[in-house]
């Protein structure tokens, strides 16, 4: 079986969202339950085991894909025919009224797509601007400070951002089914164990940051 060695901080980032993804999906661990897993396979394993549900045959992607089409078709986007997984997504919201459009199809939706998301390197940009800034307080204060109003107004504008963080119909889909798998599904007191290992996969590389082929086949030790 292929495997791709984790490092330490990229072990520790899936340790920090590991609170986060027990509130979004009702479950808890035990220290000593997550102690000792070898790989991430093991780690999904383990959350499917959590869940004491109704296991199902629903596609809980195929009827979030249908959900975000009929929703695009009722704001008179564009037609759901237009509209298969590997429609890209800029086509189906274009630079035009695009961030306007998004907050009608996510209203139809009842859950937020949070698709537009400013570049990471922006972030990180303004991130760096903030901490030298904070350091040149005790050099030369009155550029700092100008320093500081810069990088939290360029944190503020990037709420306002119109670009696209995922490029086809099929990642937003990928991504939504992970994020909002209950409410896709209608139900919290069921789930399909055969597709869960994927969604578990897509939400912690979101969430951490780890690209899926490397989580998939990652191992912790």
């Amino acid at each position: 079986m292929k495997s791709i060695k984790l490092n330490q901080f990229e072990i520790e980032d899936i340790e920090d969202c590991l609170p986060m993804f027990e509130e979004a999906f009702k479950i808890k661990f035990k220290n000593e339950e997550t102690e000792g897993l070898k790989n991430f396979d093991e780690f999904c394993d383990l959350i499917i085991s959590k869940f004491k549900f109704e296991n199902d045959n629903l596609c809980t992607s195929q009827r979030a894909f249908y959900q975000f089409r009929k929703a695009v078709e009722v704001e008179n986007i564009t037609k759901s025919t237009n509209i298969s997984p590997n429609t890209e997504l800029k086509s189906v919201f274009p630079k035009r009224n695009r961030i306007k459009n998004v907050r009608k199809v996510e209203k139809q939706l009842g859950y937020k797509l949070n698709v537009l998301q400013a570049s990471q390197i922006a972030i990180n940009v303004l991130f760096y601007i903030l901490i030298i800034s904070f350091i040149g307080l005790f050099f030369v204060w009155k550029i700092a400070i100008y320093g500081i109003l810069v990088s939290i107004l360029g944190f503020y504008l990037t709420k306002y951002t119109n670009r696209l963080d995922k490029k086809s119909v099929r990642e937003l889909i990928e991504k939504n089914t992970a994020q909002n798998y209950f409410k896709i599904r209608n139900s919290e007191d069921s789930i399909n164990k055969s597709e869960f290992k994927s969604v578990i996969l897509e939400w912690f590389s979101e969430k951490a940051g780890i690209e899926k082929e490397k989580l998939k086949y990652g191992t912790f030790s």
